[in-house]
């Protein structure tokens, strides 16, 4: 990125990035973030890589980049990293679903087909399809728990690779409920999945917008969320999602209990969630980001904006050669 940021600069043209990702809520929950595992050299080389990224990111800015952030979320994590309000662009980019692809019509036989092999054909299944990574710093952990208190009807679809894969893939079965393969899958077999489910779950408090629960609720199936976070911007209690008290098992099983047995119609019928979804498409989102492009701009002192930027390049180039 800095080498980009460099050449930007140089050629006079304007660079706005996307930020969406938290790197210091995964480097602290995720225990796989380092190399070197969990312990005390693994939590003081996860600390060290937090702060070279917020590095990166002010020093992308010295060189003139403006960062466009896609929730209020992502904007505290930019001023915490020390990024100036100048380089930050006005306005946010998210929520943007793409609803050609996260869609009610898609064929009947195979979303019957799909829904029968994740609920593993149990009759009157209430199926809940979580999508992303399977991992410790997404609280997959907190659902497979909240699996084993719920009605015996409830299966726990986990869609995605990851850490806890390994862990999860012995219970993957009608006998625990689970279905759990561990395989990545492609964009199209993500929406079959979220349109075969009763609701999308995810008991993750660091997402920085959540754009699963803005596919699933493209899609018309609901969503059942820890009230925190971007689902807790985006995401509207009791119109098209359930929000529960982040990490509280007796929260999230009142969430469930009430997604289960409120009827399907009003504000939570397919057609009502989807329409909810309607300033999320791609096309109200490509005007949010052109109107943030047209707003970037290099800064003032550019001599010595030209003259921190090369030396970060040459540090960086100059570490390169030792670090693989």
């Amino acid at each position: 990125m800095q080498t980009l940021a460099t050449a930007c600069m140089i050629c006079g043209v304007p660079l706005v990035i996307s930020m969406h990702t938290d790197v210091a809520a995964i480097a602290a929950s995720d225990l796989n973030f380092s190399n070197f595992g969990s312990g005390c050299i693994g939590r003081l080389h996860a600390k060290a890589g937090v702060f070279f990224t917020y590095w990166g990111y002010r020093n992308w800015a010295v060189a003139g980049a403006t960062y466009f952030c896609v929730s209020q979320q992502a904007r505290t994590i930019m001023e915490m990293a020390g990024v100036r309000a100048t380089r930050i662009a006005d306005g946010l980019w998210g929520p943007m679903v793409d609803r050609d692809i996260f869609r009610i019509d898609m064929p009947a036989d195979k979303v019957e087909a799909e829904r029968q092999r994740l609920s593993f054909g149990i009759e009157d299944a209430f199926l809940m399809v979580y999508v992303g990574r399977v991992t410790a710093e997404k609280d997959v952990g907190f659902l497979v728990k909240a699996l084993q208190r719920a009605r015996r009807r409830c299966i726990l679809a986990l869609v995605g690779p990851g850490s806890l894969v390994q862990e999860l893939a012995p219970m993957h079965g009608p006998q625990h409920r689970i279905h759990c393969e561990g395989t990545f899958v492609g964009r199209e077999q993500v929406a079959l999945a979220l349109r075969a489910a009763d609701c999308c779950v995810s008991a993750s408090t660091m997402e920085t917008i959540g754009f699963t629960a803005m596919e699933a609720i493209s899609c018309g199936t609901p969503m059942l969320a820890a009230n925190a976070q971007g689902f807790a911007q985006h995401l509207s209690h009791g119109v098209n999602a359930r929000l529960f008290t982040p990490n509280d098992d007796e929260s999230f099983d009142c969430e469930l209990e009430t997604l289960m047995t409120t009827s399907r119609t009003g504000c939570w019928s397919r057609e009502q969630l989807r329409e909810s979804m309607a300033t999320a498409s791609v096309e109200a989102c490509t005007v949010r980001v052109m109107r943030a492009y047209r707003s970037a701009w290099l800064g003032r002192f550019l001599p010595l904006r030209y003259f921190l930027t090369m030396l970060m390049f040459a540090t960086q180039w100059f570490f390169a050669l030792f670090i693989k």
